[in-house]
């Protein structure tokens, strides 16, 4: 036996070294010192061996797996392997469903003529690095391609057949329903139809059936059976996830959304908490909040032009104009910064607020009429200067 694990004892080796002379005792220590450099040289060759035998087993695992859950299932035999030449022809749609393997993937291929045999698929499947990137989805296929190109195709976003759309945040309710009907191919009058019903929706109670605001922005796949509804539905379900995870009361998610939906259609990123601190500040005085936001809202318009004195005098509680406190619905559905500002308003003694240059996005902000008024009259001259 080596002398990896055992040796002579301590008390045996004491005895033993009882009748040597100086120089056999340092002979002897330099050789037990050479002995424990070969023991841990040793074990480290060991655990290296260990953790490249665990590597190499883990990779068997993850990626050969797909291949050899190609054999035949019942016959325990190997599958032939074929495949076509490519590049193919026609136009199929293949559904991969979520949670599916290359071999659930194959199957599919296979019996759809897009690919000439299931282990084919798996290996082209199983040497191609990103496979385990595929989504869950329907896709847009020729019959007759190539294994390799078949993979390729399914990693490729372009391929997708779904309903794949992003909602901006900022985007009324309106701007939203209209986009569903587009991507879907029906009307806006039967979206409209077939969200009438904002209670089987799932909208909360204190929304007063109003879905403006609780349309989360955000990018949108939905398989090709889904149905406005579902749609909708899904939409709201976000956004009442994103205020349960700030931990908004339901109580308060309609004030919340009302004022962060202001701050979104008012600032841009770097301007939204100091937006919320004069929405703050101006409810607490009391004063009308006179946002051309939510008279742009009632009237139509941009948010990057002031409103008309005949915009301003529209009798509606929408007009911050002319009715103070805030509107009675959100504006639109705002982003997770502008209800983050709202959540954290910074502690400002802000009232007024102007963009002095559109382009850039450059606000001002006040605490007096006197400085706003010097804001406005920088803005005035940005007009001035390109010729608005």
């Amino acid at each position: 036996m080596n002398d990896l694990f055992e040796g002579p004892s301590v008390s045996d080796a004491r005895q033993a070294e009882g009748g040597l002379s100086r120089a056999e005792k340092r002979a002897l220590r330099e050789e037990r010192k050479r002995a424990a450099k070969r023991r841990r040289r040793a074990l480290i060759a060991v655990l290296v061996a260990i953790v490249i035998i665990g590597l190499g087993g883990y990779f068997v695992w993850t990626r050969g797996v797909e291949f050899f859950s190609g054999l035949d299932e019942i016959g325990g035999t190997e599958e032939e392997i074929l495949d076509f030449t490519g590049p193919g022809t026609g136009q199929v749609q293949v559904t991969v469903e979520a949670g599916a393997t290359g071999t659930q993937m194959g199957t599919a291929l296979t019996e759809a003529g897009v690919v000439a045999s299931r282990a084919g698929f798996v290996a082209a499947y199983t040497a191609n690095e990103s496979s385990a990137s595929i989504q869950p989805g329907t896709y847009n296929l020729f019959k007759e391609m190539k294994s390799s190109d078949a993979v390729v195709a399914l990693l490729d976003p372009a391929n997708r057949a779904d309903y794949i759309f992003d909602v901006l945040p900022g985007s009324t309710a309106d701007v939203i329903t209209a986009k569903i009907a587009k991507v879907t191919g029906v009307t806006e009058a039967d979206v409209d139809a077939a969200i009438a019903d904002t209670a089987a929706l799932g909208l909360p109670a204190e929304a007063n059936g109003a879905l403006e605001g609780w349309l989360w922005g955000d990018r949108y796949e939905f398989g090709l059976d889904v149905t406005p509804a579902e749609m909708v539905t899904e939409m709201i379900r976000r956004t009442v996830a994103q205020l349960d995870e700030l931990a908004v009361p339901a109580e308060n998610r309609e004030t919340v959304l009302t004022k962060a939906s202001i701050v979104e259609r008012e600032a841009g990123a770097d301007d939204k908490p100091n937006v919320a601190s004069v929405i703050e500040n101006r409810l607490a005085l009391p004063m009308k909040l006179q946002m051309d936001s939510t008279v742009h809202y009632l009237v139509g318009g941009t948010d990057d032009a002031t409103t008309t004195a005949a915009d301003r005098e529209t009798d509606s509680p929408y007009n911050t104009y002319l009715y103070a406190g805030l509107p009675p619905t959100p504006i639109s559905s705002p982003g997770i910064d502008s209800i983050n500002a709202v959540l954290n308003p910074p502690v400002t003694d802000y009232i007024y607020f102007v963009t002095v240059n559109p382009l850039t996005h450059e606000t001002r902000f006040a605490a007096t009429w006197t400085e706003h008024r010097k804001n406005v009259e920088l803005y005035q001259d940005w007009l001035a200067e390109n010729g608005s």
